[in-house]
């Protein structure tokens, strides 16, 4: 079969099926993502930050191919399944792999928030993929009376509306490769189907290279965000980590020790891409301006939107959500609108009271850790009455003050302590080997946005109604 090859700046040549092009990649639907920014509007901040999800999608699918190949040279991992059902198994991954992330509304997810999952579970259900799972023993029956089955009811909006847009839009085509559509989508919430079913391991093990601790979605993002932004932290090898990749029936996907020089470098990267990046304190305005832009014109209008159909037939992208801000804009729907229109044009951010966890714990009440981290609940748990509290304070109009938690729960610490790795026949946490260190500088916190000029008056406010509701002396040093 012949293949075609594409250039990529993170991984080189990708090279694909030229059937897989024809039916999947040059597509409407999937071309799409050509106008879908990874990182949503961090490039208001990181000027390279202008990759896509159709990048993206072809890197994780490089990986995931790079990686099953890898697998498949293992003895262990080719005992008792012959090459025809590796091969069954890898080309449903690649068609997984390549739509994993089709149904991303614009701005990503900084849009996502205004899609209607409960209406695509029905829309699911209504496909025909709710009943493939229950088919296969995954019911809601035991769940506590839930009306989808758990890969359905737990998935984030873009996932389910991923699998909306493959039932929908590429079902014949999947069909027409020998590949179930039907297992593409329970790939794409990191289950399998035909493993359910009592179908071999080595199905499962292909769902979990999409959704797992040690997932190719992960490490290309990972990868491609450090590079494209120009962050430069992480010193990762490739090369080494995905041939450290392995698996076992009971276990399933993990890396062996062969992976440990190159993981804990992994695991560093991926904290400091975190703090650097995602959450830098001018990132986590950005998006959080285009955010409560959306969320001011979605109050303001009748319609979605976006569109589920939008998505499916291909036409909806960055470039129609900018156009209809900049619309609205010509007459604004609320004054909050406008300014924040202003803001987001002109790039004229507000300013944060701290820009990471050591200014932060330098100017906050609390001393100790412990109560770093209760401030930090205080502020969170009671966001919308401090923002009042603030706005009168500093007599300032309300749109102008957020208090936002800079948080993403994937790239949390805690979350990759079940790193397996597989040493001397077993398979055990990564964390066990220590990697992950203690320092208090790595972890996130709130930030709190005021208008220019006003930083200072602010966290004296803060501060001071802490205190009259906590009762935590502030601190005379730091300050």
């Amino acid at each position: 079969m012949s293949t075609r090859r594409v250039k990529d700046p993170v991984h080189g040549y990708i090279e694909l099926d030229e059937e897989l092009v024809e039916r999947v990649v040059d597509t409407r639907t999937f071309q799409r993502l050509r106008h879908v920014r990874q990182l949503s509007a961090t490039y208001l901040v990181y000027p390279g930050a202008t990759h896509t999800r159709f990048e993206h999608s072809l890197g994780v699918y490089h990986l995931a191919t790079t990686v099953f190949e890898s697998l498949r040279s293992q003895s262990y991992f080719r005992d008792g399944v012959g090459e025809a059902e590796l091969d069954d198994i890898q080309r449903t991954l690649a068609c997984a792999a390549l739509l994993h992330d089709v149904g991303h509304t614009p701005l990503s997810h900084v849009g996502e928030r205004h899609l209607d999952a409960a209406a695509l579970r029905d829309r699911l259900a209504a496909l025909g993929l709710a009943e493939r799972f229950e088919r296969v023993g995954v019911a809601p029956e035991g769940d506590s009376g839930w009306e989808h089955p758990y890969p359905i009811r737990t998935a984030a909006p873009h996932e389910l509306l991923s699998c909306v847009v493959v039932l929908e839009r590429f079902a014949e085509p999947l069909c027409a490769m020998d590949v179930d559509p039907f297992e593409v989508c329970a790939q794409v919430l990191g289950w399998s189907l035909a493993y359910e079913a009592g179908g071999r391991w080595q199905h499962g093990v292909a769902a979990q290279l999409l959704h797992s601790p040690v997932d190719v979605d992960r490490l290309d993002y990972i990868i491609r965000d450090d590079r494209m932004t120009g962050a430069d932290v992480l010193g990762v090898d490739t090369d080494r980590m995905l041939a450290a990749y392995t698996a076992h029936p009971d276990a399933g996907l993990a890396l062996s020790e062969q992976a440990l020089s190159t993981v804990g470098n992994y695991l560093e990267g991926r904290v400091s891409l975190y703090m650097w990046v995602t959450q830098h304190h001018k990132s986590v305005y950005a998006n959080v301006l285009v955010g409560r832009l959306l969320d001011e014109l979605a109050a303001a209008e009748d319609d979605p939107l976006f569109p589920v159909d939008g998505v499916v037939d291909g036409w909806l992208t960055d470039h129609t959500a900018m156009e209809r801000l900049r619309r609205a804009a010509a007459d604004p729907p609320t004054e909050a609108f406008a300014a924040l229109y202003d803001r987001f044009r002109s790039r004229d951010f507000a300013e944060s009271c701290w820009k990471h966890r050591l200014g932060y714990a330098d100017v906050i009440a609390p001393e100790t850790n412990e109560g770093v981290v209760a401030y930090s609940e205080w502020l969170v748990g009671d966001a919308d009455r401090l923002e009042a509290v603030l706005t009168e304070a500093l007599v300032v109009p309300s749109h102008e003050v957020w208090i936002e938690r800079s948080y993403v729960p994937e790239y949390e610490p805690e979350e990759l302590a079940d790193i397996p790795l597989a040493h001397n026949g077993r398979v055990q946490p990564l964390s066990d080997h220590g990697l992950y260190g203690g320092r208090e500088f790595d972890r996130s916190v709130p930030f709190v946005y005021v208008p220019a000029g006003h930083v200072d008056r602010a966290v004296d406010v803060l501060n001071d109604r802490y205190v009259a509701e906590v009762g935590v002396g502030v601190p005379t040093a730091g300050r």
